[in-house]
């Protein structure tokens, strides 16, 4: 029993602390944002701009579409 106690308390090499590994992950999330990645040019973001808010409209027109049918069907339901 006092062999199993004695594996027990023998500590496990410790890696690298908190302070260590935040500025690892705050070097490297640098280098892959800054060096790594390609980013659009300005006619590019302004078009992928104008793309992302149609699409919201439309999403929003089909959502608000389908609310109001529901809303319809419930209404009448409900007054029955």
């Amino acid at each position: 029993m006092a062999e199993n106690s004695a594996r027990k308390s023998v500590s496990k090499p410790k890696g690298p602390g908190l302070m260590a590994r935040l500025g690892r992950f705050l070097k490297e999330s640098y280098v892959e944002t800054w060096h790594k990645s390609s980013w659009p040019s300005a006619p590019e973001l302004r078009q992928f701009t104008i793309v992302v808010i149609f699409a919201i409209a439309v999403v929003t027109v089909w959502i608000g579409g389908i609310d109001m049918v529901l809303t319809k069907i419930t209404q009448q339901w409900s007054s029955r």
